[in-house]
């Protein structure tokens, strides 16, 4: 009894080595790849924003010495409010999961699950063949 125990012990130790090295694996790896999106990111935007503010520049200087001046800007007004508001609502109905945090470790941890479940009930089946 007392070396199964010893052997149980020695595995868990490794099991918990083998997990701490995958969770290290796995939060490198979400950190990596969460910098390269923000800052690919951050780059689209402003680049987009910066593109927007220069088209609707170039279209109020157009018509700077018309009657239409007015109406271009109310336009540009609304034509961002109704985008804004059109956002709003579909960031609301987006029902997409991220990506899980430590998805390996979790399928890793699933599979030992299943071993020590039948490892566990072997030695109950054992003990009650022998009483």
């Amino acid at each position: 009894m007392f070396e199964r125990a010893t052997a149980a012990a020695s595995l868990i130790v490794r099991h918990a080595s083998a997990y701490a090295d995958l969770i290290a694996e796995d939060v490198g790896l979400a950190h990596a790849a969460f910098l390269r999106r923000l800052l690919v990111g951050v780059v689209l935007m402003t680049a987009g924003v910066f593109s927007i503010a220069m088209a609707c520049v170039w279209a109020i200087a157009l018509t700077w010495d018309t009657p239409g001046r007015i109406w271009l800007i109310v336009g540009l007004f609304a034509l961002f409010m109704v985008i804004a508001l059109v956002s709003l609502v579909v960031l609301k109905s987006l029902q997409n999961s991220p990506h899980g945090l430590l998805t390996r470790t979790r399928r890793e941890w699933q599979k030992d699950r299943v071993l020590l479940d039948d490892l566990l009930a072997r030695p109950a089946a054992d003990g009650n063949r022998s009483s």
